[in-house]
């Protein structure tokens, strides 16, 4: 017991110095991303979450960390670095995942999912999970870490230049696309391993300035105890997809900018109108008022 307990804490310790860079005290007025209470929703309603404030255009990827666990099934996810559009210290990590959706009867939490036969259900297709956990940006993020994936390696990372990385936006958009692709699981082409390795090059090819550096010297990913494991090849469906639905939504963003501006224009030309109808009737009266003074005047001399 005491061991349990030594090896427990050493694993908090071992994850809060992992995060420490990432676990600063954050403002929470982007929701789904910096938020006060952690959530754990899927890709359509993050997506709903960040597009429903303009912030979420700035707050920005730092970082990409693609990480494998280590026992059971071995299940694969990605960690995503988000900064905060007004604190360069301030960050924001989530873990984005493909799981088989569960029955809604079952209570049983999402680290037990690893843990258990339902990664692997049956080769038939079944309705996925694809799942965004959220951080309150508390001590708690590495706790959930330990329990639900511990041991993991982080095989790789992508680090993400100032002037060229995704913002979170884009990133919900991406993780909608991919979903879109196949959202369905299935063992041997759209399990884990498939949604984690397409997000993963999806990234690369959108946003080729990147850094990519490699933690193992051979390639794990979509392996399970030292075998490929068969996924669909997605990546150009997947980029091409994005590349439609964010430029639809560059466009929509553009006629609501202009619409915005025609209606400013129209109140500043209302209030210019209306200042200038003011300027005519003051000059009406002043007039006004220049006559009678002489009519008054005239009248006194006589």
């Amino acid at each position: 017991m005491k061991q349990d307990l030594k090896t427990r804490f050493s694993l908090q310790a071992f994850f809060a110095t992992l995060l420490r860079p990432f676990m600063s005290d954050s403002p929470t007025d982007v929701p789904g991303l910096f938020v006060l209470v952690e959530s754990r929703t899927d890709v359509a309603a993050w997506q709903t979450l960040l597009m429903s404030t303009h912030l979420s255009l700035q707050c920005r990827l730092k970082r990409a960390t693609y990480c494998k666990c280590n026992r059971y099934k071995q299940h694969e996810f990605l960690l995503l670095h988000f900064r905060h559009w007004n604190s360069e210290s301030a960050v924001a990590t989530v873990v984005i995942e493909r799981v088989p959706k569960q029955d809604p009867s079952d209570n049983s939490s999402s680290k037990l999912i690893h843990k258990s036969n339902l990664i692997y259900p049956s080769a038939s297709e079944t309705a996925a999970r694809d799942a965004v956990y959220t951080s309150s940006q508390g001590s708690t993020f590495p706790q959930y870490l330990a329990d639900a994936y511990t041991p993991f390696t982080q095989l790789h990372t992508l680090d993400f230049p100032p002037l060229a990385c995704p913002s979170a936006a884009q990133i919900s958009i991406l993780l909608s696309v991919v979903n879109e692709q196949a959202p369905n699981y299935h063992l041997y082409q759209n399990q884990c391993y498939w949604f984690a390795f397409t997000v993963w090059e999806t990234l690369k090819k959108l946003f080729p300035d990147c850094i990519e550096t490699h933690n193992t010297p051979i390639d794990q990913r979509a392996h399970y105890c030292g075998l490929a494991i068969r996924k669909a090849d997605s990546v150009e469906a997947v980029c091409r997809d994005y590349g439609v639905r964010w430029r639809n939504i560059e466009n929509e963003e553009e006629l609501k900018r202009k619409a915005d501006e025609a209606k400013e224009r129209q109140v500043v030309q209302g209030l210019a109108q209306g200042q200038a109808e003011r300027d005519r009737m003051q000059t009406e009266i002043n007039e006004l008022r220049a006559a009678l003074s002489e009519s008054t005047r005239y009248v006194g001399t006589r």
